[in-house]
């Protein structure tokens, strides 16, 4: 209007047309300029929603593929995860493979994209030698070896763990369309929530494998000397008592046969560590006849319940080695194991010297060296409890000098088939 009145003559009617115009260009250009607004609000919004929406199904992804994550990159595993990333996205089909071969495929083509096959995508090899995303928009791109498969777009993403790749995840579409910039972020979003899954499962691994170094060392460290007395009192009985030398014998069988069988697992049945007790207090009430009186108190019904091997024993053989030192007293020790609230309780308990205060203050906390052994057992059976357990378990130690000692742990009940979350 501006550049009417400016150029155009005669100045009288330029300036009536503007008059006449002004008004409806003022109007409709305010509503213009509204929309306009209203148009990239609208955009804003979206782009939130979608941002929501994709974050919103990764996370259901990740939280109903973890439990098959745990469990590894398998065939059975990854057949499960991409069934469900298959279901939550728009892909026509999912695949996962491991650095040699393909662990499943599942939704369009699987006839030809099998398991157990080696990776024959280029599309996929070269994501597996670059470990880079990388994107294909034509079955040309792809490179499928199948002339008639019906995938014409795809994007591959590296699983990595620890910066290493350990495989790739793949999705597929028929309408490369389909394969748009949400998809794109969300396949991204995926693979690093499924590596950093992939990390924390290997982690998980190396926990255990510690676990099971930790047992087995704790294993090696059964006292020399008590095999070496074991023997000497059945070899002294071979003469004068020939039947009790005989159950002695058995008795030692017994235990190192425990011990040996409790170094290859994680959790065993609580009767089988009260069985190696049983063999362990034959043995001593042997070398000690009339010194030590042991009282049992277990509930049948935790009998079968699952617990650390070498969790039980070592307490009682410290009762015996460090309780009653040259004392002439009987000694008295109480093994109780009862259920409460879902609970395990075990007490180990005696009236045997006790322990000096300062010594009782670092017990579980670190190693306590003795003159009677390297001071580990109580220290590694509190690390065990706590790496198995995940501070769902308990260690306590009380004691007063020429009183007693009383040991109680507390650890979730599991059975056969439970899963603890360690």
């Amino acid at each position: 209007m501006l550049i009417i009145l400016l150029i155009a003559k005669p100045y009288h009617l330029a300036l009536e047309l503007v008059g006449q115009i002004s008004f409806p260009m003022i109007v409709i250009n305010g509503l213009g300029t509204m929309l306009f607004m209203f148009i990239i609000e609208h955009a804003q919004k979206e782009d939130v929603r979608m941002r929501v929406l994709q974050t919103d199904t990764a996370f259901s992804i990740a939280d109903k593929t973890l439990p098959y994550f745990r469990e590894g990159l398998n065939i059975d595993s990854c057949k499960k995860i991409s069934e469900i990333i298959l279901n939550k996205t728009e892909a026509d089909a999912v695949a996962i493979t491991d650095e040699h071969m393909v662990l499943a495929h599942v939704g369009t083509a699987s006839d030809h994209h099998k398991p157990f096959l080696k990776p024959e995508t280029k599309l996929t090899n070269r994501v597996l030698i670059t470990g880079k995303v990388d994107v294909a928009r034509s079955k040309a791109q792809i490179g499928c070896w199948e002339h008639d498969c019906p995938l014409n777009a795809a994007i591959v993403i590296p699983l990595k763990v620890k910066n290493k790749i350990a495989g790739t995840l793949k999705l597929y579409y028929k309408n490369p369309a389909k394969l748009d910039q949400v998809q794109e972020h969300l396949a991204n979003g995926l693979a690093e929530l499924f590596s950093t899954q992939l990390e924390l499962v290997e982690v998980e691994r190396q926990a255990k494998l510690l676990k099971d170094a930790e047992i087995k060392a704790l294993h090696s460290q059964i006292h020399p000397h008590f095999l070496f007395n074991s023997l000497n009192t059945i070899s002294a009985l071979c003469r004068k008592n020939p039947e009790k030398a005989r159950e002695l014998l058995l008795q030692l069988s017994s235990f190192f046969r425990g011990n040996i069988h409790g170094a290859r697992k994680l959790f065993l049945p609580l009767k089988k560590e009260i069985e190696v007790v049983h063999a362990y207090i034959a043995i001593v009430q042997t070398r000690f006849p009339e010194k030590f009186q042991f009282h049992f108190q277990v509930e049948p019904t935790v009998e079968n319940c699952l617990v650390p091997p070498f969790i039980l024993q070592p307490l009682v053989e410290n009762a015996v080695n460090y309780g009653f030192p040259g004392s002439k007293n009987r000694g008295d020790i109480y093994i109780r194991i009862y259920p409460e609230n879902n609970l395990l309780n075990i007490v180990i308990e005696d009236n045997g010297k006790g322990i000096a205060s300062e010594k009782l203050n670092q017990l579980g906390k670190k190693v306590v060296p003795s003159n009677k052994g390297n001071g580990t057992a109580i220290f590694n059976i509190f690390e065990r409890l706590k790496g198995l357990y995940n501070r769902q378990a308990s260690m306590n130690i009380e004691s007063i000098e020429e009183v007693g000692t009383k040991i109680s742990i507390t650890i979730p009940i599991k059975r056969e088939g439970d899963v603890i979350n360690a």
